[in-house]
């Protein structure tokens, strides 16, 4: 774990809609820090960068967990500043001074998270840093965290995985074919549909499956 905010510090969630923004939300409440909203970066499509889910997921998600959530549109080639002009939206409405991501070993992405937080005056927490794996899965698991697989590298994860919660059986497929257990690589990406802090399940419907390369996606919708 990594932390550059002491407790009681007021910070925002980069949130994805998936397992690991949502526990490292909960490590980060349970290390002190005031959660004071919700973060998502979404494309013209409607869906979310990172996992494909629709915006109006993200708002039940948020409003499951008692959050407020600010989307900001971006593309790949604006992220960095449409990064930096959400963050500047959210201190002059929350006052956060820092942000919590959910990157877990990956040294590229923990040199980025540190180099836009320094650009943008901010704090950055990385609750699930160097954590193993299948600890990461396991730890949502066992805190009563429900995550349906969302996404999957249709060259690495076999379909039937889709909209399945992921359990340990999905663990243990995982680590029997060497995949990462916890998707960091971007072998599956999950949507939290409940858990502590969820006031109810997400109540929510599945679409068709959506396949582009060797990239596949099953559309959801809140109900």
């Amino acid at each position: 774990m990594l932390y550059n905010s002491v407790p009681g510090d007021r910070v925002f969630v980069s949130w994805s809609g998936g397992k690991d923004s949502y526990l490292s939300m909960l490590k980060a409440q349970e290390r002190g820090l005031e959660i004071a909203c919700l973060l998502s970066f979404v494309g013209g499509d409607g869906h979310s960068r990172s996992h494909g889910l629709k915006i109006n997921v993200l708002c039940e998600q948020a409003a499951m967990l008692g959050l407020p959530l600010h989307t900001e549109e971006v593309t790949w080639e604006s992220y960095e500043a449409g990064f930096e002009r959400a963050v500047e939206m959210l201190k002059e409405k929350y006052s956060p001074t820092g942000g919590v991501f959910g990157d877990i070993n990956l040294e590229e992405h923990r040199q980025w998270v540190e180099k836009m937080a320094e650009r943008c005056g901010i704090n950055y927490n990385l609750p699930l840093w160097l954590m193993e794996e299948r600890a990461v899965s396991e730890e949502l698991i066992r805190r009563g965290g429900k995550a349906l697989i969302v996404a999957i590298r249709s060259d690495l994860v076999d379909q039937k995985w889709l909209g399945r919660t992921m359990d340990k059986d999905y663990i243990d497929y995982c680590v029997s074919i060497g995949i990462s257990p916890c998707g960091e690589g971007g072998e599956a990406h999950t949507m939290v549909v409940d858990g502590p802090g969820f006031a109810k399940p997400l109540a929510y419907k599945v679409g068709a499956i959506k396949t582009k390369e060797n990239h596949s996606l099953l559309e959801l919708s809140v109900v």
